[in-house]
């Protein structure tokens, strides 16, 4: 029984976290920002999310492509 409560333990604790894939939601400095009703497409600010950004055709938050 000890055993197998070990070995479960250390099965559960290689996990690869919440984001497996690398997909966090700080994703770096680069990559656009998209309008997700038009499609408008702009850079990306550094230190500014997307989601704070107006698209200028529409008027709808942006989000990062």
């Amino acid at each position: 029984m000890r055993n197998e409560y070990r070995r479960l333990r250390r099965v559960q604790s290689q996990g690869r976290g919440r984001y497996p894939d690398g997909d966090k939601p700080g994703s770096g400095p680069s990559g656009n920002c998209v309008c997700p009703s038009c499609g408008y497409k702009t850079g990306h600010i550094r230190g500014s999310p997307c989601n704070t950004r107006t698209c200028p055709k529409c008027g709808a938050r942006m989000t990062r492509e």
